[in-house]
Order: structure tokens, then C-alpha cells, then sequence
């Protein structure tokens, strides 16, 4: 094995045990030494010669899920739902779209961290803000852009005010993973994020379709 391909290994291996880590204990209160420990290496200067700081390392996972994210695995997969299920059902399958198994573990712990650090860490702040709604509005201009398509909405359906009562309904999921309360909590009229979804993108369906 080339010492470039060890590298990238070691490397990897660190971003997913940190990613770990970080998401079980907090990255504020995870010290470089027993990040070094819990990935086994000799000593601190070994993660060094990969990640300047614990700051880089927070940044590459913060930038292997954006990768994640926007990736035409996504793009593939809600495709295929609605060709299926060109529906409410099929649309809030799609929102539940998450990443290549492979990685799936992974990037459930970056989201973790971000929601943990958002408001202490500048880095997962700035991230939060941008990223977190990116995603939500990306989902739903492939679905909408699908919906069209398949001739199940009209074409001037306008996908920017779509997209943007969803980036509200996903800053609120976040606030609420934040502060703990979790997904099932009461909002509006008590109702949770998933009834939330469910009544925006039926009024949807009903006032857009041909």
C-alpha cells in the first residue's frame, strides 16, 4: 500500500471517529489527546501531520457534508420515489432522503455536532445558517422540478416560494434538535415538524395541481 493511500485512510479514519466522538461527548469538551487515543494514534503529532487544529477537522466534515448533501445520489432517489408515489406520501419520503449508506453513519454524526456547536463554534454557526437550509431547498426543487415533469403540478408552479416556507419549516426542525425538544414536539395548532410537512405540501398539491 502507497504511503499516500495509508494517508488517506488514516485520514478518513480520523474525520469518522472525530465525527463520533465529537457527536457523543461535544466537540468543545473532546480534547485533542483523547481524540488521538480513541482513533489510535501513537501521539498528537500524528493527527497533526493530517489536521492542523481540531478546527480543520471540524471544517473537512463540514465540507464532506455539503459533498453528501448535494450529490446525485439524492438526485437519483427522489426521482425514483415519486415516479413510484407521485403524491403527498411520496413527497415526504423524499424529504426523509438522507445519504449513501455507506456514509449514512458518518454524516449523522457531522449533523450532531452542528446542531450541538451552532451556537458556541463559529465555524458550525456560519454553517448552519447557509448549509442546513440549502439542503432543504435543494430537496424541493428536484422534487418540484420532478413533479412538473411528470405533469402532476403546472409549470409556473413557482418553486422559489415553495422552497422558502420549507427552509422555515427546516430552521425550526434545527432550533428544536438545538435545544433538544426533538421532532415529535407540539408547534402551530400542535402540530409536529411531520404534520407541518404534511399540511404544506398537500395545500400544495391541491392549489398547483393540473
Amino acid at each position: 500500500m502507497s504511503s499516500n493511500t495509508k494517508g488517506a485512510i488514516t485520514k478518513q479514519k480520523i474525520l469518522v471517529t472525530a465525527a463520533a466522538l465529537f457527536a457523543e461527548k461535544g466537540y468543545t469538551e473532546t480534547t485533542i489527546r483523547e481524540l488521538t487515543e480513541a482513533i489510535g494514534l501513537k501521539n498528537p503529532a500524528s493527527l497533526y501531520h493530517h489536521f492542523p487544529s481540531k478546527n480543520a477537522i471540524l471544517e473537512q466534515m463540514l465540507d464532506d457534508y455539503s459533498e453528501g448533501n448535494i450529490s446525485l445520489y439524492e438526485e437519483n432517489t427522489i426521482r425514483r420515489i415519486l415516479r413510484e408515489s407521485p403524491n403527498i406520501d411520496g413527497i415526504l419520503a423524499c424529504m426523509q432522503t438522507a445519504f449513501p449508506p455507506e456514509h449514512a453513519e458518518y454524516y449523522f454524526s457531522v449533523l450532531c455536532v452542528i446542531l450541538q456547536e451552532q451556537l458556541r463554534n463559529p465555524i458550525a454557526k456560519e454553517y448552519m445558517c447557509i448549509n442546513i437550509v440549502k439542503r432543504a431547498e435543494y430537496k424541493v426543487s428536484i422534487i418540484i422540478s420532478v413533479l412538473k415533469e411528470l405533469g402532476v403540478i403546472r409549470p409556473d408552479t413557482d418553486a422559489d416560494y415553495w422552497m422558502k416556507v420549507t427552509s422555515c419549516l427546516s430552521q425550526s426542525f434545527a432550533t428544536r434538535m438545538m435545544l433538544g425538544i426533538g421532532d415529535s414536539s407540539a408547534d402551530f395548532e400542535g402540530m409536529g415538524m411531520a404534520e407541518l410537512l404534511r399540511h404544506t405540501y398537500t395545500l400544495m398539491l391541491e392549489t398547483c395541481s393540473i
